[in-house]
């Protein structure tokens, strides 16, 4: 009787962190007896051994010398690490070639002594980039069953998934080949079990009638298998699931960790810089630069390349601002070439240019920028990003807390280098010039309870209530109860501890919570700079919600960061170094889209709006040269010097926006119609 079969079933994939992630499909697989194999090849008309054939398998498919027949290079391999073989039944579990082509993520080799009993399983595991390594699952790796099963753990040893550390094990249960059959692998990492896959079957004869059967109901297998697995990575790309770097690969140890970093370096919560490469576009981009950049717009600059070689750019009577830029080597202009706009920030973050004034040039170029873009034929560009397809961003929760852990869970030590004491990360509003940081945040959130007319009657709900700074001001200087929510652990604890040293514990509560899960109502609503996280197209969602929790006859006050309502297509259809590298999943909505979101979900509408946006300029100034004058100290944390520099390169960033208006910080008031809390005769805050 042939032991060889083909088994039909269904393979599942579960992943619960960072994103949660789950898929199915029917599959279909073969068990077959390594002995059988010249058999089976006389009696299918439909399989082949080492020879064309609608269903064929291959020496070469797995590992040891093709030459040799697979069955003695699984013998081989197991007497080498001390297996008997030689008298051994060997069942592989694995996907056959379909019209020539096959991928096997894993197949699994059962080895059987005459008595039945399992002296090991090896697993042959590999990889989209053509890279194969055995694991063996024996005796040492054994572990208890859960159940009627085998049961192994193995640390990993290969890079399988980009979306996958190598820092992990595997866990393995192994149910016998029968009737039916049930395998089942959980990862393992740091105490947790970000995934597991499910592979179950049920067993049909090795006959040319099933086969036939099984290729109508899963027609050309592999190749549905490698697509999935393209697919599957596409849609972890698009949850933001971090991308873990590709090692080396020795072939007899397999994937080859990278240097540990120095002790104490933290690389938690910012994606490491694109690796760079030769591209024959980088001379390209270079003579074009240098073309286009030969008039620039309020301000002239100098460019040093690496051979000594300077270039001068403009002249004084182009604008007062002025920099020296220096070019340190030819990935600069290949990083551009590679990734545009992006790549012009990941080349400073990897130290391929500097400037003895950031911020002057980067308002230069921003200048200089819009003043191309507005002539022919760059004109002519808008019109057609507006018209490229876009895939919609929903703003889930899960992606929610991954984007806002990313950027605040930096560690709260990180953020007081710069922030002023009340460790307030928004824009403040300057009464005066030379007024002190602290000072100019204490006004924006005075300015902001006098418009929302806050009083000591009222319930707050502030919505990203960061380090506490508005809930302790609007507890102490107004006298109202402040709930205040966030998404970030370190955050709620700093804000807890800030709140008690307040002594405004009775009045203000710190909850991780999303908006989308709070319950009961609210007489205000607070939220400073936290929309930009909600994506465009969570924006009739979030104003839904907060129609949900205002009471009738409440107030809302929201602080937004802004793009021009003219490149809402441009700006929502395209990327940038920021969303890249410091704000995954960020949006900052125009103005047309907040109103036209409110319109389409809720009964909300504008009652006032004040752009202090220039202020924004001073805030990332002096922010910026809090963080470089206490660089050190960033260091003694545990952060690299790539690290200073993109965020150096961020704030002076975000600088040259507000200096330029090219962005905008709007405090919206909201309401709704009807409301008669709202002053009957115009208030300087409401008329601005």
């Amino acid at each position: 009787m042939v032991r060889s079969a083909i088994y039909t079933g269904t393979l599942i994939h579960a992943r619960r962190t960072p994103a949660e992630h789950v898929f199915r499909y029917p599959v279909c697989f073969y068990a077959i007896d390594l002995d059988e194999i010249p058999e089976l090849d006389r009696r299918l008309r439909l399989f082949g051994y080492n020879r064309p054939g609608l269903v064929t398998l291959r020496d070469s498919d797995h590992l040891g010398d093709p030459r040799q027949p697979l069955a003695r290079n699984i013998r081989q391999h197991l007497e080498e690490r001390g297996i008997p073989a030689s008298d051994a039944r060997i069942t592989m579990l694995t996907n056959l070639r379909v019209a020539g082509y096959v991928f096997n993520p894993v197949t699994f080799f059962y080895v059987h002594g005459p008595d039945g009993g399992l002296r090991c399983v090896l697993a042959e595991v590999s990889n989209t980039f053509g890279e194969r390594l055995p694991y063996l699952l024996g005796d040492e790796q054994r572990i208890a069953p859960l159940a009627d099963e085998h049961a192994f753990r193995h640390e990993k040893r290969m890079h399988v998934s980009p979306f996958f550390p190598l820092d992990q094990d595997y866990v393995f249960r192994m149910g016998e080949p029968g009737d039916t059959l049930t395998i089942r692998m959980d990862v393992l990492q740091d105490g947790e079990r970000p995934f597991w896959a499910l592979l179950t079957g049920e067993r049909h004869d090795m006959t040319d009638r099933q086969l036939a059967r099984a290729l109508a109901r899963y027609p050309l297998m592999p190749l549905q298998v490698i697509s999935l697995i393209h697919v599957e990575a596409l849609r972890l790309w698009r949850k933001r699931v971090p991308f873990h770097r590709k090692p080396d690969f020795v072939p007899s140890e397999g994937s080859v960790a990278d240097a540990d970093p120095p002790a104490g370096a933290r690389t938690r919560g910012l994606r490491p810089v694109e690796p760079t490469g030769r591209t024959p576009l980088a001379p390209i981009v270079r003579a074009l630069a240098m073309r286009g950049l030969r008039h620039p717009v309020g301000g002239w600059f100098e460019v040093e390349m690496p051979d000594g070689t300077v270039h001068r750019m403009g002249s004084p009577a182009s604008g007062s601002r002025h920099a020296r830029i220096r070019v340190h080597g030819k990935d600069f202009f290949r990083r551009i070439a590679r990734r545009g706009r992006v790549g012009f920030g990941e080349a400073y973050q990897a130290g391929d240019w500097t400037t003895d004034d950031l911020p002057a040039f980067l308002e230069i170029l921003a200048l200089t920028a819009e003043d191309v873009r507005r002539r022919p034929p760059a004109s002519l560009v808008p019109a057609a990003i507006s018209r490229r397809p876009r895939l919609p961003n929903p703003a889930d929760l899960i992606r929610a807390r991954r984007d806002v852990r990313y950027h605040y869970d930096l560690g709260n030590d990180l953020y007081r280098v710069f922030l002023d004491p009340s460790m307030t990360y928004s824009c403040a509003y300057f009464e005066h010039e030379g007024q002190p940081l602290e000072a100019a945040q204490q006004a924006k959130y005075r300015r902001l309870c006098e418009k929302l007319r806050i009083g000591p009657d009222h319930h707050v709900l502030e919505v990203g209530c960061g380090w506490g700074g508005f809930a302790i001001h609007a507890a102490r200087e107004r006298g109202c109860r402040v709930t205040g929510i966030t998404l970030s652990l370190e955050q709620a604890e700093e804000a807890r501890r800030r709140v008690e040293q307040a002594g405004v514990a009775d009045r203000v509560d710190i909850v991780i919570e999303d908006y989308r899960e709070m319950q009961g109502t609210y007489d205000r609503i607070v939220s400073i700079e936290m929309i930009e996280a909600v994506g465009y197209d969570g924006l009739p969602t979030y104003f839904a919600n907060l129609d949900r929790l205002l009471a009738p006859g409440g107030v809302i006050g929201i602080q937004a960061i802004t793009v021009p309502d003219q490149r809402l297509e441009r700006y929502r259809r395209g990327t940038d170094w920021i969303r890249e590298y410091i704000f995954p999943g960020a949006f900052c909505p125009p103005l047309a889209s907040m109103v036209d979101a409110m319109r389409t979900s809720s009964e909300l509408q504008v009652e006032g709006v004040e752009n202090i946006g220039i202020h924004y300029a001073d805030t990332l100034r002096i922010w910026r040269e809090n963080f470089m004058s206490r660089s050190d100290e960033v260091r003694d944390l545990g952060f690299t010097d790539e690290f200073i520099r993109t965020w150096e390169f961020y704030l002076a960033f975000c600088e040259a926006g507000f200096r330029t208006r090219a962005l905008g910080d709007l405090q919206v008031v909201i309401s709704r119609p009807y409301n008669g809390a709202l002053p009957q005769w115009p208030e300087e805050r409401l008329a601005i």
